[in-house]
């Protein structure tokens, strides 16, 4: 049986592998609720065993009938033991995609290769590259989802480059993956962090060393052509984008709340940090207004990163925005220890944010 022997650290995130904190972070943020409902759903999925026992990125996608697709990167498969650690040959997929049903409860985990000889669901037999999750749209009868294509360069934790992006398409309602493309534009940028439809248009944002960066292309077309945001317009050249703001995570959201768009992200101008920000702007392409601090996470520490803040708008309530982030721990053993350590936590935010005296 293949056996993965770690967990990579997106890369975009790799500033520095020390928990740090800014000027940014010094005002206390305002009170968080955890969302225990999704947290002990997880929890309870995780460790029954025999499918996804933790996983990153964390992005939801609803589908037509009621279900939704939750896609992962990284992700450990097979068992929990009664301590809640796991067997230090447990199996890691590169990505899969989690079926929740229509009535709230987790379904299968989708992988590719074989119960006993798991892989990852999207890649390339044979290809040395490993796929990562942007994120993902339904258009039609299909889930199209932009993966970032990574190659491992040397034997440790952070030893990888990103080779590009790519396009895979997912048939529904059975969620078979139909088709992957490669989509003609560089390794320097993580594209499809985040996708956003609006106005006729899908925009694409992408991360290049935790500066900001965006496309877009019309509604259905993430085949392309793209066009890129230069600051001042669009253009069908990549090289011609602009770094629009600096800070942003590997993964991140953009959600259209009213007329206004919020980008939510972990700080990563100091390096890996547990501070959750805010950013708003009046349209797609910005500008973006001083960053509003959320969150601190409680998990981070000199071994424990927390990273890819996701807002959840379909799972969120008026006045509030659910949103998710991962931790990962440095050191390998502690995620073999402890299962619960590489699992996405879920908390609710007020939004508008209250201020932290209220």
């Amino acid at each position: 049986m293949r056996r993965a022997s770690r967990i990579l650290v997106p890369a975009a995130l790799l500033f520095s592998a020390m928990v740090a904190s800014s000027g940014i972070a010094s005002a206390p943020p305002p009170p968080v609720v955890p969302v225990a409902g999704l947290n002990e759903l997880w929890n309870a999925y995780g460790d029954q065993g025999g499918h996804w026992t933790g996983g990153d990125r964390t992005v939801s996608v609803p589908l037509p009938d009621g279900r939704t697709a939750w896609l992962f990167s990284d992700t450990f498969l097979g068992t929990v033991n009664p301590d809640h650690s796991r067997p230090r040959d447990s199996p890691i997929a590169r990505n899969t995609l989690v079926v929740q049903r229509p009535d709230g409860s987790l379904g299968e985990t989708l992988h590719g290769g074989t119960a006993d000889d798991p892989e990852a669901l999207i890649g390339l037999a044979g290809s040395d590259e490993h796929y990562w999750v942007g994120d993902g749209v339904v258009q039609g009868d299909v889930l199209q989802v932009l993966y970032n294509r990574y190659k491992t360069t040397g034997s440790g934790g952070l030893d990888f480059r990103n080779t590009g992006t790519s396009l895979a398409t997912f048939r529904l309602p059975a969620l078979t993956p139909s088709e992957l493309l490669v989509i003609p534009v560089s390794d320097k940028v993580a594209w499809g962090s985040e996708l956003l439809e609006d106005g006729g248009y899908t925009y694409v944002y992408g991360a290049e060393q935790g500066h900001l960066r965006l496309a877009r292309v019309p509604v259905g077309g993430l085949r392309g052509p793209w066009q890129f945001w230069t600051g001042v317009g669009w253009s069908p050249h990549e090289e011609h984008s602009a770094r629009m703001l600096p800070g942003v995570g590997t993964a991140f959201s953009v959600t259209r709340v009213g007329g206004e768009y919020v980008l939510i992200t972990m700080d990563t101008s100091p390096g890996f940090s547990p501070v959750m920000l805010a950013y708003t702007a009046g349209s797609p392409t910005g500008p973006f207004s001083a960053p509003v601090v959320l969150y601190r996470a409680p998990e981070a520490s000199d071994r424990r990163i927390v990273y890819d803040a996701t807002a959840h708008p379909q799972l969120s309530r008026p006045g509030k925005l659910t949103v998710s982030y991962n931790v990962n721990s440095l050191d390998h053993g502690d995620n073999i220890a402890d299962v619960r350590i590489y699992r996405p936590r879920f908390v609710e935010v007020d939004w508008p944010p209250s201020p932290p005296w209220s």
